[in-house]
């Protein structure tokens, strides 16, 4: 009797339990037609970054055709496209802070105006708000003689300090820069003075031959070499130094340090050669030769011979 009992009940919750799974809405994951693209780059200490679906063309007219002229677009498929900056940057020379959007476009046959909203989970630009924007900038497409079946972001022309970032579909190029200030670069170099760099002579020549040759915070570049030569009196502090003494107007006193370098290693080649560099950052180009002549005589291989005279080659040039 106890087993009949059991065997009802246990059929009974297997028919109520199949009632209750068929009521529950359960989706099927299938492959997404539009597939899911990630692009990033990173530009000094900054990292910018997409995450879209990418949507291709299919035999169909995509401007003014499937993405309509004059209206809010999601800029892909599925969700909104999501931009991501890991620091404030310039977006065509206007700020953006650091954070994820939701990036939408309004396309124009001879404008498109670019959205970067502060809400980046949006599906599509269905519920796309003005108020929630936290940039937008208006750019010109240009044309290409090359056909990009299937959308993308790509980043050309780097450089130390920004990037040219393009939207690439169909026969179209819809172009904008970002820029990352020297100022956030610069941030992200100090910071690390206060960790394990800042112990040896090596980081702190780093990150002066790094401002001196940005030509930002000069100031900051000698202090930094000084530091330098504080842990470690060598050819290359004490030329470093002396380079940017003069590069902070102070000729006298770098000129000086330049003629000491090549008299306390007066055998070896690279305080002739730290010290021309001296000598041609003031302008005495003479004496700059003679000190490249003089670290040529040194100098054990050819190949740093022949570098060392195209560097006279230049000076005529002068």
């Amino acid at each position: 009797m106890k087993r009949t009992i059991r065997a009802s009940l246990f059929i009974t919750l297997c028919f109520l339990s199949g009632s209750a799974l068929a009521q529950l809405p359960v989706s099927l994951m299938l492959p997404e037609a539009s597939p899911k693209e990630t692009r990033s780059i990173t530009i000094g200490f900054t990292t910018i970054s997409f995450e879209y679906n990418s949507v291709g063309i299919k035999g169909r007219e995509i401007w003014g055709g499937l993405v309509p002229y004059g209206e809010v677009w999601r800029t892909g498929a599925n969700k909104n496209t999501l931009f991501t900056v890991t620091d404030d940057v310039l977006i065509n020379g206007q700020e953006l802070k650091a954070g994820s959007y939701g990036m939408h476009t309004i396309p124009g046959e001879e404008e498109w105006v670019i959205i970067f909203s502060n809400f980046s989970e949006a599906w599509g630009s269905y519920f796309y708000d003005e108020s929630e924007d936290a940039l937008r900038i208006t750019v010109t497409p240009e044309a290409m003689e090359s056909k990009y079946e299937w959308m993308k972001f790509s980043f050309s022309n780097y450089t130390a300090t920004s990037v040219d970032i393009s939207l690439k579909w169909a026969h179209l190029d819809v172009p904008f820069k970002v820029e990352i200030p020297m100022e956030t670069t610069f941030s992200h170099i100090e910071n690390q003075f206060r960790t394990l760099p800042a112990f040896s002579w090596q980081g702190w020549v780093q990150g002066a031959t790094y401002l001196q040759n940005n030509d930002y915070k000069l100031d900051v570049a000698l202090k930094w070499a000084a530091r330098a030569v504080q842990i470690d009196r060598s050819v290359q502090t004490i030329g470093l130094h002396a380079k940017l003494l003069v590069l902070n107007g102070n000729n006298e006193d770098g000129l000086k340090e330049a003629n000491e370098m090549r008299k306390e290693w007066a055998n070896d080649w690279r305080s002739h050669y730290s010290a021309a560099e001296v000598y041609e950052e003031a302008e005495d180009l003479k004496k700059a030769e003679e000190a490249y002549k003089k670290a040529i005589d040194l100098a054990n291989d050819e190949r740093t011979k022949q570098v060392l005279m195209r560097r006279i080659d230049s000076l005529k040039e002068k």
